[in-house]
């Protein structure tokens, strides 16, 4: 199998690459030349100094430790290339390069981005192009062709049906992709260097759970074959699994770490983790938060038709309290920082009027159906969750954000 995978951040170096490794697959990991800024706040190498030292390093190896941990490099991750392109022209020239370099093309080649929206999928949509051309030019020499967006913001069909892309994507590239959904579940907290073996080498803090889960259906029968041996699972369910995880993970961690913050006077180097073991009133309010969450989703995934097939082949039940088990596990052990989980809840400036706008649409995606299915289940809020959004509105009036540079505070 060949691999090629856009994006050299947190989450594609630390959950997409090491996850889809398996014995004799090639991979080739791309990323812009210069990168932009990024949503979910900078790491301590900065993007220049990461891709010298991918580029540079002699064994083509990164590594992955556990935050908080003892130090020790957990899981070390060999590429086969690492390359960087300025301007999209560059892109088919690299592909070609790299499909010169790896016979494993032939058994199938599967194409990742974690890149967050479909508009900036530019560069992909050019190495499909190349890949495809090659693919009807010597049909042996390429094998099936997969598109997987393993961002949870977007999904690869919407990356080939994007209006964007209407004039550039080939009817040769559009005949032999194969676009499937995923759910991507890592906390990747931090870029650092380290000197491993005597060499600098790029350092991905990591926590050591991780899931990538792939859509089950006929676009992915030949992958799940390509696949075995790997980290990837499929699932029947994986639009509802996503949605699941979005409110009792992700809306459970936002409400948690807004009460923090709050409570911290605007800390945004608080460390969640350390907030959790500093008194027990902490942690039971994160428990609290978290099973109003899943009673909420519970309620929601019984209640509506849509999620019917869902209830019927699952114990609703005991899914969410093992989910909920092992979330509060997960925050518990990580090391992840108030700034890193609220990344997008910023200030806003006359170049970003909207910041507090987007952040509180995000967030309601999140919590408004659980929330509303709770009460509706109950007859009254949920109390923990209304004190979180009660502390959201404190903040705001305090002018208190993650780049409000009060992280100071005690």
């Amino acid at each position: 199998m060949l691999h090629i995978h856009f994006g050299a951040g947190r989450l594609g170096l630390g959950l997409v690459a090491p996850i889809l490794r398996s014995e004799g697959a090639s991979l080739f990991i791309l990323n812009r030349a210069v990168s932009a800024g990024n949503v979910t706040g900078g790491t301590s190498v900065d993007p220049a100094r990461r891709n010298a030292l991918l580029q540079d390093h002699p064994r083509k190896t990164y590594v992955l430790k556990t935050p908080g941990g003892d130090g020790q490099v957990r899981e070390r991750v060999t590429y086969d290339g690492f390359f960087t392109y300025a301007h999209r022209e560059d892109v088919p020239q690299i592909v070609r390069h790299i499909l010169e370099q790896s016979p494993r093309a032939k058994e199938g080649v599967v194409v990742t981005a974690s890149v967050l929206t479909a508009e900036h999928y530019e560069p992909v949509v050019q190495a499909l192009n190349t890949l495809s051309e090659a693919k009807a030019a010597a049909d042996d020499r390429v094998g099936d062709l997969y598109l997987i967006a393993c961002e949870n913001t977007v999904s690869a069909a919407e990356v080939l049906e994007h209006d964007r892309f209407s004039g550039m994507l080939t009817e040769t590239t559009r005949a032999h992709t194969h676009c499937v959904h995923a759910l991507v579940d890592r906390v990747c907290v931090e870029l650092e260097e380290a000197e491993v073996d005597g060499v600098p080498t790029l350092v991905v803090m990591a926590e050591e759970y991780a899931a990538l889960k792939l859509k089950a259906g006929p676009e992915s029968e030949g992958l799940e074959r390509l696949l075995q041996g790997t980290g990837a699972t499929f699932s029947h369910h994986l639009e509802i699994e996503k949605d699941i995880k979005g409110w009792l993970l992700n809306g459970s961690h936002w409400l948690i770490a807004l009460t923090a913050f709050q409570e911290t006077r605007g800390n945004a180097n608080l460390k969640l983790n350390a907030w959790l073991a500093e008194h027990p009133n902490h942690r039971l309010f994160a428990e609290e938060v978290i099973s109003e969450m899943r009673d909420g989703v519970e309620a929601l995934l019984l209640a509506e038709p849509r999620y019917a097939a869902f209830v019927h082949d699952v114990n609703v039940t005991d899914y969410l309290h093992k989910a909920a088990t092992a979330i509060l596990a997960r925050f518990e052990a990580n090391e992840d920082t108030i700034a890193r989980i609220l990344a997008r809840f910023r200030a806003p400036t006359p170049d970003a009027i909207s910041t507090v706008e987007q952040f509180i649409g995000r967030f309601l995606s999140r919590i408004e159906g659980p929330i509303t299915a709770f009460e509706r289940k109950h007859g009254t809020p949920p109390v923990s969750t209304t004190h979180s959004l009660f502390n959201l509105f404190r903040l705001q009036a305090n002018g208190m954000y993650v780049d409000s540079n009060r992280s100071e505070a005690s």
